[in-house]
């Protein structure tokens, strides 16, 4: 079997190749991240309007229970239309750094339930650990992809998991949804509208 040697102007023009195709591939999947965005935003100040009714209402056992599932039906929710979504996408050859970041998210989507236990155990709110999960593989994928406006996102969530230290525990869940907001959702709207 005769073996191919390329160049060195072959190999980077097929690297470049490469990396056009998957960003292509997450333009065209542009759409699950801005699902998960809105599905995050709207958990985050569902959760924070839950939090301040019960506050009001001195009912601050229900408060666990009730925020829990809040996020519990917001999530299934995003599962059943991530479901259906990817049911109408095409089914494409994925290359290695398509592959990469499907486990990339599934194991981020994973280490969430984790963090909720820990939390939970340890008695402190999960929001600056959520933001911080996320801004690592938000800022992953923007480095794959070399798309600007990711890799600000993903290193925005930092400073937002820093500032989310600072202010009282539902104040956290606002300081989430702003910003999954800014980086989450404004990067998914320019990564689906990007020009190659």
């Amino acid at each position: 079997m005769e073996k191919n040697i390329l160049t060195p102007e072959e190999s980077f023009d097929l690297i470049q190749k490469h990396i056009l195709n998957f960003k292509m591939n997450y333009k065209e999947n542009a759409n699950f991240f801005l699902l998960w965005g809105w599905i995050m935003s709207l958990g985050s100040l569902s959760h924070f309007l839950v939090t301040k009714i019960l506050i009001s209402r001195e009912a601050h056992e229900l408060m666990l229970s009730l925020s829990i599932g809040n996020w519990l039906v917001i999530v299934f929710i995003g599962f059943i239309i991530e479901h259906f979504m990817d049911r109408k996408r095409d089914k494409k050859v994925f290359s290695q750094l398509d592959r990469f970041t499907n486990v990339l998210w599934k194991v981020t989507g994973a280490s969430i339930p984790v963090t909720i236990i820990l939390c939970i155990s340890l008695q402190i709110p999960p929001p600056p650990f959520f933001l911080l999960i996320m801004g690592t593989a938000t800022t992953i994928t923007g480095l794959l992809i070399k798309f600007k406006p990711v890799i600000i996102g993903g290193i925005a969530f930092f400073l937002f998991a820093i500032v989310s230290t600072f202010v009282t525990n539902e104040s956290t869940l606002l300081i989430m949804g702003a910003a999954i907001i800014f980086c989450y959702l404004i990067p998914g709207y320019f990564l689906k509208t990007a020009k190659e």
